[in-house]
């Protein structure tokens, strides 16, 4: 009797399982239509984070390592200078600390774009 039973549940069960709706379908996207009085809504150019980067001039890229540098307290009292051209930015002078030296590093790459990094700086470890 009990087998009876749940052979009847486990039919109920699957018959209740496989008499279920398939999921609905989207129907296929179609373009909105608007009034012919109204044009559709131009969209906002992308913002600064999403369009493609530009290809800057070299004194834009100088520019930018300068105030990049300037920007950075721990670069603010260093002694390294940017010499840019349009094959490459080549970086000389001084800086106390391996830290000083990454960082430059690093707002040089943000700005040099496919330019090749001429790294010069010499670390002066103060012990």
């Amino acid at each position: 009797m009990k087998h009876i039973f749940l052979g009847l549940v486990l039919l109920t069960a699957g018959a209740v399982v496989s008499q279920q709706s398939p999921p609905p379908t989207m129907p296929p996207s179609t373009p909105p239509t608007f009034p012919e009085d109204r044009a559709p809504r131009q969209e906002a150019p992308p913002s600064s984070e999403q369009a493609e980067p530009r290809n800057l001039t070299t004194p834009e890229v100088q520019q930018q390592i300068v105030q990049g540098f300037s920007a950075e307290p721990m670069l603010r009292n260093s002694n390294v200078d940017v010499q840019v051209d349009e094959d490459s930015v080549t970086l000389t002078g001084s800086v106390k600390s391996e830290q000083q030296h990454d960082r430059a590093l690093r707002i040089v790459e943000s700005y040099s774009g496919d330019r090749k990094i001429v790294d010069k700086i010499k670390v002066t470890q103060v012990t």
